[in-house]
């Protein structure tokens, strides 16, 4: 069971006049670690902090690969993708072409960051390894208050890679994870992933600061976003971008 934290694990803490919200959010984050490491008798990671910029997004953090681990909540049971209300999309059936017309086809490039958001990741944040792991259309169930989620079935993500081993672990022993995300206006966020199986299928979800992050970027049923993950030092980030 996940033991909550109290002002006793907050003693030692030295506050700098220049952080931010995120600042001490993170430092929450990174308390909260430490308690759960000492626990299991490891020792706690370090963790440099500085100012942050507009984004929140400017911190510089030594974590381990298994930052920001939780225990995941009891869970209610959600829809699957098409909700019931006729979202559910039927394959498209792909036209013969014969191979002379095969051969004249130009290959499709593969999809990428917008400029912005590549700057301020790449040079502004430091992150690193940049993966595409979903590209899919707004369902009713993503908006929906009363689901709170951003749902990322396995058969649609492109890749699995953007974990690593031991996060893959924990979401498969039903762990939940906090992590970084920039949403489509490039603002930071913190926000729970979690892993949840229903019947033979799989998915990953993106849940309890969802509702707000939907608010206030106007997402909406129909709309393309795609995410992507990336890391700044070992922390899993993930930027939400709306095409």
């Amino acid at each position: 069971m996940m033991e909550l934290l109290s002002l006793d694990d907050f003693k030692d803490t030295k506050i700098d006049p220049n952080w931010g919200p995120f600042d001490y959010l993170l430092h929450v984050l990174h308390v909260d670690q430490q308690k759960m490491l000492k626990s299991q008798n490891a020792p706690p990671p370090p963790q440099t902090l500085c100012k942050q910029d507009h984004t929140g997004f400017k911190l510089r953090s030594k974590f381990n690969n298994s930052v920001g681990l939780k225990r995941k909540r009891n869970l209610k049971a959600v829809e699957e993708e098409d909700d019931g209300y006729g979202d559910r999309v039927a394959p498209k059936l792909k036209p013969k072409r014969s191979k002379k017309q095969e051969k004249s086809v130009c290959p499709i490039p593969p999809p990428d960051l917008p400029p912005l958001f590549r700057q301020l990741i790449v040079e502004e944040m430091g992150g690193r390894g940049l993966v595409l792991v979903i590209q899919k259309t707004i369902f009713f169930s993503d908006i929906n208050p009363a689901a709170s989620r951003f749902s990322i079935p396995f058969s649609q993500v492109k890749t699995h890679d953007f974990l690593n081993e031991a996060e893959a672990k924990e979401l498969d022993d039903k762990n939940s994870m906090q992590v970084w995300l920039l949403d489509p206006s490039m603002r930071g966020t913190s926000i729970t992933l979690n892993k949840w199986v229903m019947g033979s299928s799989s998915l990953y979800v993106l849940t309890n600061t969802w509702n707000p992050l939907v608010k206030n970027n106007q997402l909406k049923k129909g709309d393309m976003v795609q995410l992507w993950s990336f890391r700044v030092n070992s922390l899993l980030c993930f930027a939400l971008v709306k095409l």
